[in-house]
Order: C-alpha cells, then sequence, then structure tokens
C-alpha cells in the first residue's frame, strides 16, 4: 500500500523574483524554503489556508498557447479584486457570463491565466481576512 496526494501546482515564470512578488501578493502566501540547489530553478509559496503548495519554475519558453490547467481565486467582490490584481501587474483578457458563472480571465505578468469568480465555497471564503480595498496584499 502506498499513499499519494496533490503537493503542489506549478506555475511556470521567466523570473522567480517577480514571480514570487506577484503571486505571493496575489495569494497572500509566504515563501517557503528550498534547497539551495534548487533555489535557482524552483520557489515555493505556501497559501494560508491550503495543504497544497504553488511552486514557481524557472523557464525561459515561451507561453505557446491556452493552458489545459489555471488557477481559479473566488472573491466576493470580484471587480475589486481584479482590479487589485491588475495593480500588481495582472491584466484583464476576458470577461465570461455564461454557462451559469459570471467571472474574469486574467493574465498574470507573463501571461499565464487564472480566473477570478464570484464565491463558490462562500463557508471557506468567510475564514480568510478581508482585505483593505486598494491594498496589493493581506
Amino acid at each position: 500500500m502506498h499513499r499519494s496526494r496533490l503537493c503542489h501546482f506549478v506555475i511556470d515564470v521567466p523570473d522567480l523574483e517577480q514571480g514570487v512578488a506577484f503571486w505571493s501578493a496575489a495569494l497572500n502566501a509566504s515563501e517557503e524554503t528550498v534547497s539551495e540547489q534548487s533555489r535557482h530553478i524552483y520557489r515555493r509559496l505556501r497559501l494560508p489556508d491550503a495543504e497544497i503548495r504553488i511552486l514557481l519554475q524557472k523557464t525561459g519558453d515561451g507561453k505557446a498557447g491556452k493552458e489545459r490547467m489555471h488557477l481559479d481565486l473566488e472573491s466576493d467582490d470580484v471587480e475589486a479584486e481584479v482590479a487589485r490584481l491588475e495593480a500588481l501587474g495582472a491584466t484583464r483578457r476576458d470577461h465570461q457570463a455564461e454557462r451559469g458563472f459570471d467571472f474574469w480571465v486574467l493574465h498574470d505578468p507573463w501571461g499565464n491565466e487564472f480566473c477570478v469568480l464570484q464565491p463558490e465555497f462562500p463557508e471557506l471564503l468567510a475564514r480568510r481576512e478581508p482585505r483593505n480595498h486598494g491594498s496589493q496584499s493581506g
């Protein structure tokens, strides 16, 4: 018998320092230590309310097409959250208001897609500390 679990969601970035700055602010995450021999290629972020980690992977490969996996962020004020993420360097790509959902597709500073949507798990969202409107962190 053995065990397995999802441990990382990996995001490719060309610049690890900028990747840590953007994604730690976007997700209210903190950086965890990785081995010195891995630090030039990987950085790991701990989310405040999840047991999986975000692993930033340095790559020189350009974005070639639509991602087949991405992050969904839920918010009780989608427009305020999108504006906050834009201030961090994200850009709006597409607004979707069909298929029973109303959400924004954004790009991080490197073109990786992610979405901001209305609450799917309001009981979990209620556990988070509220953000100050206009605040980039917290």
